[in-house]
Order: C-alpha cells, then sequence, then structure tokens
C-alpha cells in the first residue's frame, strides 16, 4: 500500500467545493469525543496508517472523515491519507469486497491490515437489515444528522486499537 498519493486533511477540505468544505467543518465542530476513546486513542504509541476512500459529494463521508481528523489531533502516531473512490474502486473491491464509501482502511507501521470500516457502522447495518426500505431511509437521515456519531466513533476506536 503506498499512501504517497493520498491527500491530508487539509489538502481534501482545499480540493473539496466551498459547501462540500463547510459540510465537513461544520460535522468537525459538533464532534466530541468520549473519554474513553481520547484515552485509547493516546495510548497508541505505534504508528497508525489510515487510507480515508472518500468523495466530496458524499454525505456518509461527511459523516465520518471528521472522526479521522479529531483521531488525529489526539495521537501524531496516525497518520490519515484520503484517496478518491474514483480510479480506485478495483482496488476497493479487491481489499474490502465493494468500493462503497466511506471506506477506512487501517494499517499498522508495516503496513498489515488492522481492520476496515465501509459505508456505515456495522451496528447501524445489522439494525437496518431489520428494517423495511422506508425505515432504512430515516436511520440513513439520522446517520448523516450526527443521530449515531457514537457508534461510527466507538467501532473507528475499535478497529484502531
Amino acid at each position: 500500500m503506498d499512501l504517497s498519493g493520498g491527500l491530508n486533511y487539509e489538502e481534501y477540505l482545499m480540493k473539496s467545493t466551498e459547501e462540500q468544505s463547510k459540510a465537513l467543518e461544520d460535522v468537525y465542530k459538533e464532534i466530541l469525543l468520549s473519554e474513553a476513546s481520547v484515552e485509547d486513542i493516546r495510548e497508541i504509541k505505534d504508528p497508525i496508517n489510515i487510507m480515508a476512500f472518500s468523495e466530496g459529494y458524499c454525505p456518509d463521508c461527511t459523516a465520518v472523515l471528521p472522526f479521522i481528523k479529531k483521531f488525529a489531533e489526539e495521537n501524531s502516531n496516525i497518520i490519515v491519507k484520503i484517496f478518491p473512490r474514483e480510479g480506485n474502486k478495483e482496488m476497493l473491491e479487491e481489499m474490502v469486497g465493494t468500493a462503497r464509501i466511506p471506506t477506512i482502511l487501517v494499517f499498522d507501521k508495516d503496513m498489515e491490515p488492522k481492520g476496515a470500516y465501509v459505508e456505515f457502522p456495522k451496528a447501524l447495518i445489522e439494525k437496518m437489515s431489520r428494517l423495511n426500505m422506508e425505515e432504512q431511509k430515516k436511520v440513513v437521515s439520522e446517520y448523516r444528522s450526527g443521530k449515531y456519531n457514537s457508534i461510527i466513533e466507538e467501532e473507528l476506536v475499535e478497529i484502531l486499537k
């Protein structure tokens, strides 16, 4: 895995439209990490490499990427590079079986895989699997508005540990 072609968070913001950047900044301002998450993140001693696949137009990416920024601010061992899905679909399908976004791939210092977050938290996917289409749309809307931020945070931190 080559991280050199990825953008850091600030570069990603600069490449986004003004509307997309504002949406990311608004979500970022609303995120308050739990004390337990901050403690877990700060305890990471070895470098963690994160490859985030995103597109500026994606509201699900907007819900997730600010968490990655917050994590990196808490621990300089967390290195984040953001890549577009376009041009990387084949690699994503090979690595996680789908090219959905956001996809967050986490690697240890030797670039050995630690885990992946694909589109939605697993707990939310499980919840939605029991719902009809209208109820699923409601849950996705709530997800995008921040109702399930604690689930996003919990799953991402678990992958990093």
